[in-house]
């Protein structure tokens, strides 16, 4: 004899719905319900919503059709960030909300990136629980590295940002809501709020220096000491081919350059000044 299997959740359901039924035979539920009705049943939903979002019907439509028959009728969700920008896109108060009017230009954007995938609606997208190596990290950090696995191994090379041990976050640098700069100067900008050592301008400049500071340095991590993409001297002979009239060279019989020890030595040993000088052209003080 085969007996009959119940769906608990359903009746959970239909037992919510009778009770919002039931409220609304004693008048107090319109025929567009409020968000007092959807607690009825999303009793835990509701809890953990931020207080701004603590209005239902600002982001779903649908609901009359949904209390009629919950199973059936589902109330629609607004998933597209254009819904989100309707009341996120101006300032209102805050000056870091007038950034994401920009939203539209952004790579995240650009990469088919909607609000919801970064920004839970009634719940944290990243959770208490996180690796025990990781727990220094703020949320913003952890939350981007759920999809920049990449970028966040990079971390963990000798020469890194302090992005790990939680001094700084992915949002230090990065604006996700906006667009790329288009001008040169805009990475070395960003760069020198904090590194303000090395900030410009100098009355002789270092082209690389002054022009992008990726062009030496790898932001997220390196193998190499100070964040460099390539270790010295290699790095600086990319651009600069070695003097034959300096670096301890001396011409031989056969008139060929023999190249001394201090060639393979640390160039910003004597060229010190390597983002720019105010006293010497070639950056030596």
């Amino acid at each position: 004899m085969k007996f009959p299997t119940y769906d608990f959740s359903r009746a959970l359901q239909c037992l919510g719905l009778a009770v919002g039924l039931a409220v609304a035979s004693h008048g107090a539920i319109a025929a567009e319900p409020g968000s007092e009705t959807c607690r009825l049943c999303h009793a835990a939903t509701s809890l953990k919503a931020p207080a701004n979002h603590s209005d239902c019907l600002s982001c779903h439509s649908g609901t009359a059709e949904h209390l009629k028959d919950p199973m059936k009728a589902k109330p629609n969700k607004a998933i597209a960030s254009e819904t989100c920008l309707s009341c996120h896109a101006s300032g209102k108060g805050h000056a870091k909300d007038a950034r994401r009017m920009n939203f539209a230009f952004s790579e995240h954007k650009k990469a088919g990136v909607q609000c919801s995938d970064c920004h839970g609606i009634h719940n944290p997208k990243v959770g208490e629980q996180a690796n025990v190596a990781d727990l220094k990290m703020n949320d913003d950090t952890r939350l981007c590295a759920t999809c920049h696995q990449d970028v966040l191994a990079r971390f963990s090379m000798p020469s890194h940002h302090p992005v790990k041990e939680g001094a700084v976050s992915c949002s230090s640098c990065h604006q996700p809501h906006d667009s790329k700069q288009a001008a040169l100067g805009g990475q070395t900008e960003r760069c020198t709020t904090c590194h303000q050592a090395v900030r410009g301008p100098h009355v002789f400049e270092h082209p690389p220096a002054a022009e992008d500071c990726s062009n030496c340095h790898d932001p997220h991590g390196s193998p190499n000491r100070r964040l460099l993409t390539v270790a010295q001297p290699m790095l600086c002979m990319q651009c600069h081919s070695i003097a034959s009239n300096r670096h301890g060279q001396a011409g031989a019989a056969n008139n060929t350059q023999a190249i001394s020890g201090a060639v393979l030595r640390d160039c910003a040993s004597c060229h010190g000044a390597v983002h720019g000088s105010s006293t010497d052209q070639h950056l030596r003080h």
